[in-house]
């Protein structure tokens, strides 16, 4: 068996340990990769891996949020699931992530009708001198968690700090209308 056929079935037995069916595959030769479309069983959520030689690894969670009116609650909550999780209580774990050197790409973004959440690092490997979560696998960790257990669904205060506020920097100045998106 050839060493791509081997990957192939590892890929495949992983996914059915947890809960996947592939769907389809397809080699992508405008980018020299090969991209296999994934079904969970019980869930229906879709994963799509796409192997290639490029060193910088990415992983991106996307979410339908088609907006019932234009008062902003997608982008609202995109900043309001990044205020740290049940496994990542901090204030704001993302900024702690983009002190790392070790990261390629970090960010979350607000589309009219989906809401992505990507990361991209080069480092696959665990480094244990780090002083917070600086590999790819980690980044993924804190993402997944970010998105399926944010403190802001038992904290209802950190949907009181997003959004407009007022700032009085000094009682002799005027206070100032701000906000934080």
């Amino acid at each position: 068996m050839a060493a791509g056929q081997q990957q192939a079935v590892g890929r495949n037995s992983i996914a059915q340990k947890f809960g996947f069916k592939k769907i389809s595959e397809e080699v992508i030769d405008e980018c020299k990769s090969t991209a296999v479309l994934y079904e969970h069983l019980k869930t229906g959520t879709e994963i799509m891996s796409l192997t290639n030689d490029d060193e910088n690894k990415v992983f991106g969670i996307v979410f339908r949020t088609p907006p019932k009116d234009s008062t902003g609650i997608p982008h609202i909550l995109e900043h309001r699931i990044l205020c740290g999780s049940k496994k990542y209580p901090l204030k704001e774990p993302f900024v702690e992530l983009l002190k790392s050197n070790l990261h390629t790409f970090l960010n979350a973004f607000t589309y009219p009708n989906r809401t992505c959440f990507p990361a991209a690092s080069t480092n696959l490997k665990v480094n244990m001198d780090a002083a917070f979560l600086q590999d790819f696998y980690n980044l993924v960790d804190v993402y997944l968690d970010a998105v399926f257990f944010p403190k802001c669904v038992e904290d209802f205060q950190i949907f009181q700090q997003e959004g407009w506020h007022y700032e009085l920097n000094d009682p002799s100045e005027e206070i100032s209308f701000k906000s934080s998106i």
